[in-house]
């Protein structure tokens, strides 16, 4: 039996649903608080590769997400004239499932919620933890709603900016600047678009991933200097002008890029990242996902490393051994992993942004066609490989 019977997740997204799942398979009373009000998040869509599938299938998910995903072919990269480049594959195939899979965040979000409810896990929206005491036997909490309860252990899902992060540290790991930037917008996709589509700009990207429902998201990175603060209401402005900027006077795919003024969902990301080092715990308060590791999406992985974390930690759990001792199995399985892939994935973004003059531009695209799909292989190996 695990030791742990009473767990708190603070944090209702993608890895603090799938771990309060994994954890309630195996017996444990689990309660869920987030900040927000609902999960009607912006972001639009989000990937996952055979990793995230496969940990999604060890918590009985993978059905359900297959039914609202687009599972998509290789990566086709394309000039900004619109002349073919490379096609980049996700990867390969195991057990039958897609490499890759585009699913909509929200919908993710709410089918996960009811999994969770279905197994008996209490979630409550805006809520937050106002004060955490922490002794031997147990950690005591009091919320923001005026109620308080005694837990086995808390798990901080919270995010980059993350509070339970900031209760275990305090500032010392604070989000870092990138450099990079990222806009997304849900618009409707033009019926010749079969998988993700992305052309490569002068210092970045524009990017066309289908949806299910007719639907595609557009993304567009690129490097932004200082810190600007932008004024919500023209962010569809400000991001049809980034893409035409780094289009030029293409007209490839140009009608997509102009329905960006009618979008009424524009995300606006900075590309900030955090690498909390060995150990995400201290005593039974613990960070994982992007509250202990939030990467930059070039790998399309921070999501997955998410659930990852939760689906190592509860099969863990169920040794009923000490706590300290899983966690520490915990770490020395995860922190080697989830660092490469962090490394590579920030790597891979400023390969991406020495693009901004023509030479420069050449190089990048001579390094996709030459040199990436190699050095994506290699990750790809690592993201294959038992987690």
């Amino acid at each position: 039996m695990p030791e742990c019977q009473k767990i708190l997740i603070v944090g209702a997204g993608i890895g603090g649903l799938c771990t309060a799942i994994a954890l309630a398979r195996i017996g444990v009373e689990v309660e869920v608080i987030d900040i927000k009000p609902d999960n009607a998040v912006a972001g639009v869509g989000w990937g996952l590769r055979t990793n995230g599938l496969r940990a999604l299938r060890e918590i009985g998910l993978l059905e359900d997400t297959l039914a609202i995903g687009f599972p998509t072919p290789p990566l086709a990269y394309h000039d900004r004239q619109g002349r073919h480049v490379v096609d980049i594959p996700y990867g390969r195939q195991f057990d039958g499932m897609p490499n890759n899979v585009q699913l909509p965040r929200t919908g993710f979000l709410e089918m996960a919620s009811a999994r969770a409810r279905e197994y008996g896990c209490a979630i409550r929206m805006a809520t937050t933890a106002v004060d955490i005491e922490q002794d031997d036997a147990g950690v005591s909490v009091e919320f923001s709603d005026g109620s308080a309860g005694r837990y086995d252990l808390v798990i901080g899902f919270d995010g980059i900016n993350s509070s339970i992060r900031g209760y275990l540290f305090g500032d010392r790991y604070t989000p870092v600047r990138s450099g990079g930037v990222a806009w997304r917008a849900p618009v409707a996709a033009p019926a010749t678009l079969k998988g993700a589509l992305f052309c490569h700009g002068f210092g970045g990207k524009v990017g066309f991933v289908p949806l299910a429902g007719g639907m595609m998201y557009v993304i567009v990175t690129h490097f932004e200097a200082g810190r600007p603060r932008h004024n919500r209401a023209a962010f569809p402005q400000i991001m049809h002008r980034v893409a035409r900027e780094m289009m030029g006077d293409s007209p490839f795919m140009a009608e997509a890029i102009d329905s960006l003024l009618d979008a009424t969902n524009v995300a606006y990301t900075p590309l900030d990242t955090v690498m909390v080092p060995y150990p995400w715990h201290c005593g039974r308060v613990m960070i994982m996902g992007d509250a202990a590791h939030a990467m930059t999406p070039y790998l399309g992985s921070g999501a997955a490393m998410a659930i990852e974390d939760g689906v190592v930690f509860a099969e863990l759990l169920q040794s009923g051994d000490a706590l300290y001792d899983v966690q520490t199995r915990f770490m020395a399985q995860r922190y080697p992993r989830v660092k490469t892939i962090w490394d590579t994935s920030l790597q891979m973004m400023h390969e991406e942004f020495d693009s901004a003059t023509p030479e420069a531009l050449d190089r990048r695209l001579a390094h996709l066609v030459n040199e990436e799909p190699a050095a994506l292989d290699y990750v790809h190996r690592i993201l294959e490989s038992p987690y």
